[in-house]
């Protein structure tokens, strides 16, 4: 394991406890019912029921204890062990029929087998990988011919900006490269979850990957783009003067439409000809 992934680790293991409490994530209500899947996510996944449903960097488990509800048969999978420990003892609890998985993505066909009807992953995961091509090259392993991939994210132009100013500076400052060649060092106290956190493992590190390098990376691997789509808005208050709207998704003050906070990706798998 590397310097970038061994800190990454070690932040996202520390997240766990962090995440599970926050009002974010608002644990206890979920175990009463109900899906942790915004309207991108629900809408672009659509009818699972009876499908078989891989999450690649499922945190620990919301999401693919959502799709099971939905009726899917649902594996999980991230390279946390810590999630991957709270998603299983969550499943037992709410007595739902999850596979859960630790894995780093890119070793998952040596830890897992078989294909799905459905491949997806969410919310912050593309910058978190260093290779898009040996990302999308899984994808591809684990997607069946006829199946499809669906991914939401971070829209690579809204990562260049400086989004941690004060709630009275409305302004967007470039601050990283669009094509960035290497991983950008950060530092930052508290979690997307709950900005008042105060955790251990402050730094660190993303990859700054523009839109060419997603949709090519995917055709590369032998997947068709059916469609993509971009947002002015996001699913986190990712700017401190973002304003959150009666949709659940946070806005630029003033109906702006300055910039694409997200965007969402739909890929299909052939079916072999003869």
């Amino acid at each position: 394991m590397d310097e970038f992934t061994r800190t990454n680790y070690e932040r996202w293991d520390e997240l766990v406890d962090v995440n599970a409490r926050s009002p974010f994530y608002n644990l206890e209500k979920f175990k009463k019912g109900g899906l942790f899947l915004d309207k991108l996510e629900y809408e672009g996944v659509g009818n699972v029921k009876d499908k078989s449903l891989l999450h690649l960097m499922c945190h620990f488990g919301m999401g693919t204890l959502s799709f099971a509800r939905m009726g899917a048969q649902a594996t999980g999978i991230d390279f946390s062990p810590k999630a991957i420990e709270l998603a299983q003892s969550l499943a037992k609890e709410l007595n739902l029929s999850v596979r859960f998985i630790c894995s780093d993505v890119y070793d998952l066909p040596q830890n897992l087998d078989g294909a799905f009807d459905v491949v997806f992953t969410s919310y912050g995961v593309l910058y978190f990988l260093s290779d898009l091509e040996r990302w999308a090259k899984v994808v591809s392993r684990f997607l069946k011919p006829g199946g499809f991939f669906f991914m939401v994210d971070g829209h690579p132009f809204s990562q260049v900006y400086d989004l941690g100013g004060p709630p009275s500076d409305s302004e967007l400052r470039i601050s990283y490269p669009y094509f960035s060649s290497g991983p950008v060092r950060c530092d930052e106290s508290g979690s997307y979850a709950d900005s008042d956190a105060r955790m251990e493992h402050k730094v660190f590190y993303k990859w700054l990957h523009p839109v060419s390098t997603i949709i090519n990376s995917l055709i590369s691997a032998g997947l068709t783009i059916e469609n993509f789509n971009e947002y002015p808005f996001a699913a986190a208050p990712m700017h401190s003067n973002l304003v959150r709207k009666d949709d659940g998704y946070w806005y630029l003050p003033d109906d702006r439409m300055d910039i694409p906070f997200m965007f969402s990706l739909r890929a299909t798998k052939k079916i072999p000809m003869g």
